[in-house]
């Protein structure tokens, strides 16, 4: 969105700005956030994940700015890890190998951009692992920017408003999209979700992949009814003020060798 008075691109939306704009605001951080497209119950649409991540990132990096810091928001990847939802229809998918890749090779062309630090920002829980070993794979390489990841950052004592926590499609994502794309939200279908319980209990204590056709038969699981715009724009303002903290931080502090610590010497 352009500033009305100058006609110039709010700093740090790279998607909005030109060329000469981006090189005047000369970043000192990368923000990347990752969505996802697949199914969030008869309720919710397809893209919830990117619509959420990319309100939280945007809300964010604009309050960052604001507050002195030089952050670059990139385009929300919209198609990500998907395996355990392929029995569902058009739930877009990469390979784990490929977004690796892909996260690799963005990094790598920041880094030719001159950018030192870049925060990925997941916003779809079964990117958590790739991420995770793409991390690891950039930080065997040489002369690489510091890359971290977060899915957002509460401020300390923030008390959620959220009643019936559910791990997808339920009152909290639907909060959040209540507020942040209610004219998606299909309020009439609103109901408690099934969940499936474990026929083991102790496979509460380990880590599998879980067969989302199972788990949640209506691609959502938990109590929706109970959600709201109000509960949704506390969530992802809270979120998105305690990420810009970090963000501004990041913005400010001296990248050396010994980054992301001090050095003996300081």
């Amino acid at each position: 969105m352009r500033d009305k008075k100058s006609g110039m691109a709010f700093p740090g939306l790279l998607e909005e700005m030109t060329v000469e704009e981006v090189r005047q605001f000369k970043p000192e951080v990368v923000v990347l956030p990752l969505g996802s497209t697949e199914p969030h119950g008869p309720h919710l649409p397809m893209g919830t994940d990117t619509y959420q991540v990319t309100r939280l990132c945007r809300v964010a990096v604009e309050r960052a700015n604001r507050q002195g810091g030089r952050i670059l928001l990139y385009p929300t990847l919209p198609i990500t890890n998907n395996a355990n939802v392929r029995k569902s229809p058009f739930a877009l998918r990469i390979s784990i190998r490929t977004l690796m890749s892909v996260i690799v090779d963005i990094v790598t062309q920041c880094k030719e951009d001159g950018i030192q630090k870049v925060v990925i920002v997941n916003g779809h829980g079964g990117n958590t692992a790739t991420i995770d070993a793409a991390l690891r794979e950039i930080a065997g390489m040489d002369d690489m920017p510091f890359v971290c990841c977060t899915s957002g950052i509460a401020p300390e004592g923030f008390v959620s408003p959220i009643e019936h926590p559910s791990d997808h499609g339920g009152e909290s994502e639907t909060s959040r999209m209540l507020w942040i794309r209610p004219d998606l939200v299909h309020e009439d279908k609103l109901d408690d979700f099934p969940v499936a319980r474990l026929r083991a209990k102790g496979l509460s204590h380990v880590r599998f992949v879980r067969p989302w056709h199972l788990y949640v038969p209506a691609s959502a699981g938990g109590e929706t009814r109970a959600a709201s715009a109000e509960k949704g724009r506390t969530l992802v303002e809270a979120y998105a003020k305690g990420f810009a903290n970090l963000l501004v931080e990041l913005s400010q502090a001296p990248y050396d060798e010994h980054f992301p610590y001090v050095g003996s010497e300081e």
